[in-house]
């Protein structure tokens, strides 16, 4: 009995390590910076980080589908879409977006170092929830 007490407790110190580096390795900094894709491939985004101390996300439209592109959305071409965004907690930023013309809140979370949500509402009745891939 005694020596399995002992086995038992020679496994504390293990155990113990275990917990204190499982939150590290679930708590990771996933990196936004790149090429981004939604998942119609209908367009791409550049995602950077901008603003006065280089501290915010922006995103830039910088492709369109050629049979997508008409008059409504080629206006908004080399511009930021997703602009002056907070880091507000781990892989979250929260900034505005420009929908449809209007400059609305939204939040971008990175759920992994390929895959991003976007969701932005304006008065709970123009929304978007866009998922977009990393390409580059």
């Amino acid at each position: 009995m005694a020596r399995y007490i002992r086995s038992f407790l020679s496994l504390i110190p293990f155990v113990l390590a275990m917990a204190v580096a499982a939150p590290a390795v679930a708590q990771e900094q996933f990196n936004p910076i790149g090429l981004w894709e939604p998942d119609n491939k209908e367009s791409r985004y550049e995602f950077t980080y901008c603003g006065e101390n280089g501290d915010r996300l922006c995103a830039e439209l910088v492709w369109i589908q050629e049979d997508k592109q008409d008059s409504r959305n080629t206006k908004y071409l080399n511009t930021y879409m997703f602009k002056n965004a907070r880091h507000i907690r781990l892989n979250e930023w929260q900034g505005t977006v420009t929908l449809e013309g209007f400059n609305i809140g939204g939040t971008v979370t990175q759920t992994n170092d390929n895959t991003m949500r976007l969701e932005a509402c304006a008065l709970f009745v123009i929304c978007e929830d866009i998922r977009l891939k990393r390409i580059q």
